[in-house]
């Protein structure tokens, strides 16, 4: 059993778990993933691992409420258990060698862009991050973003929020 640590809503349908799981927090990278079951009856889903935190044991997750097992998730609580927590599987992001790059994510991709652009700005790579989202009313993780790059390009498909446009349109 793996407990919530930490949990938040970060819009209507999206969710941010921290997950005591030391030993997937121990050997994470930028982008690997795990597979995790709600309950002992449920099905295995694979979500992107968000942050990990070696000291505390912890694995951060971010999904989207969207399917029979996505909203069971949502509807644990911080300090409950979910019953199946295994990873970090996947090939990890090359990260080696590159003075710049630009990291492109639209709406919950973002959760992935994130921590991928944080990983490089932290090791003295200039980063422009491209956020994208359809509406004001969706965006996640903007503060994060804004302090894991040199130049955050904020879109939104209606313009109610940053520049309007897609992310391929300021790529």
């Amino acid at each position: 059993m793996y407990k919530i640590l930490r949990k938040e809503d970060l819009n209507q349908t999206t969710t941010l778990m921290e997950i005591i799981a030391p030993r997937v927090a121990a050997k994470a990278k930028i982008g690997q993933f795990v597979i995790l079951r709600v309950n002992e009856e449920g099905e295995r889903i694979p979500l992107t691992i968000a942050a990990w935190d070696k000291k505390t044991g912890s694995v951060t997750v971010i999904f989207q409420k969207v399917g029979k097992t996505t909203m069971l998730l949502g509807e644990k609580k911080q300090g409950e258990y979910i019953s199946d927590f295994a990873g970090p599987l996947g090939k990890p992001t090359e990260m080696e060698g590159y003075k710049r790059v630009i990291v492109v994510g639209g709406g919950l991709g973002c959760a992935i862009a994130y921590p991928t652009a944080k990983a490089f700005f932290d090791m003295g790579v200039e980063v422009d991050l491209i956020a994208g989202f359809k509406n004001k009313d969706i965006v996640i993780l903007e503060d994060e973003m804004k302090a894991a790059c040199t130049r955050l390009h904020l879109m939104t498909d209606d313009g109610s929020y940053g520049k309007k446009g897609f992310t391929t349109t300021e790529l």
